[in-house]
């Protein structure tokens, strides 16, 4: 697999092993899903993560350097049907990306709850940070237990999102999503469910979360993929939830197409 790192395409990645930003996880990073090697949304990944990047006080490469890497790295490495996009800088100016075959996951998935509140004011919430440590914690707990992704609540015991993606449910014909206040990523997806397919914000205590009639998690690699248990929570799965995966996804195909 071919690789940029900061100028060029290389065959292999070598970051300095001491006194580096990517040790401590000082830095940002964008991951996002390829159709037949076309990055979808791209421009608004590359405004989040220079956004993040700003905020981190990190020096970051220009939107048409990221653009150019990303090019020449999906020229390098076709993926079909679909690829994982990556692309992280660090704060030391370490900056690379990657493109590799993506396996769509066809399951609905079982979460739980993580054991931990996530603070909505924390330094760090709503930034897709490298620091991705207690989100690795969160998986690795709930996978210890039989569970595929952790729900993180904050201290006002309101759903936030999961380890790995977004959250919405279903009350009604209607589906919700957590506001930014409650401490979530401003996911791309989530934006453009939100956007183009009537998903509104609202609050979610995580005492009724087995009252919704349906849960889903939302990301840009993952699109929408349903979740048919929470701990002890049985979700069918609905035909409301069918129709939005299946609009979803042909909508992003027709603006890929255009």
């Amino acid at each position: 697999m071919k690789i940029w790192h900061k100028t060029g395409l290389v065959d292999q990645l070598a970051m300095p092993s001491v006194g580096s930003a990517w040790l401590l996880g000082d830095g940002a990073f964008e991951t996002l899903r390829t159709y037949d090697s076309k990055a979808f949304e791209l421009q608004r990944h590359i405004e989040r993560l220079l956004q993040t990047l700003k905020f981190l006080q990190v020096s970051a490469p220009s939107a048409s350097e990221i653009e150019g890497a990303v090019k020449s790295v999906i020229d390098a490495n076709p993926c079909t049907p679909f690829g994982r996009l990556r692309i992280t800088v660090y704060g030391d100016g370490e900056w690379f990306v990657t493109h590799s075959e993506y396996q769509i996951l066809d399951k609905p998935l079982s979460v739980n709850r993580y054991f931990r509140r996530r603070q909505s004011g924390a330094g760090l919430a709503g930034h897709k940070s490298s620091s991705y440590a207690e989100n690795a914690l969160a998986l690795r707990t709930a996978r210890a237990h039989g569970f595929d992704d952790s729900i993180f609540v904050n201290e006002r015991d309101e759903v936030v999102e999961s380890a790995l993606a977004n959250v919405i449910w279903l009350e009604g014909e209607r589906w919700f999503t957590p506001p930014l206040a409650s401490g979530c990523l401003p996911g791309i997806t989530r934006a453009l469910l939100i956007e183009n397919f009537g998903v509104q914000e609202a609050v979610l205590p995580i005492s009724t979360m087995e009252s919704v009639q349906g849960l889903a998690l939302t990301s840009s690699l993952r699109e929408i993929v349903g979740i048919e248990r929470y701990e002890g929570n049985l979700y069918p799965t609905s035909k409301e939830l069918k129709q939005l995966q299946t609009s979803f996804s042909s909508w992003v195909l027709g603006k890929l197409a255009l």
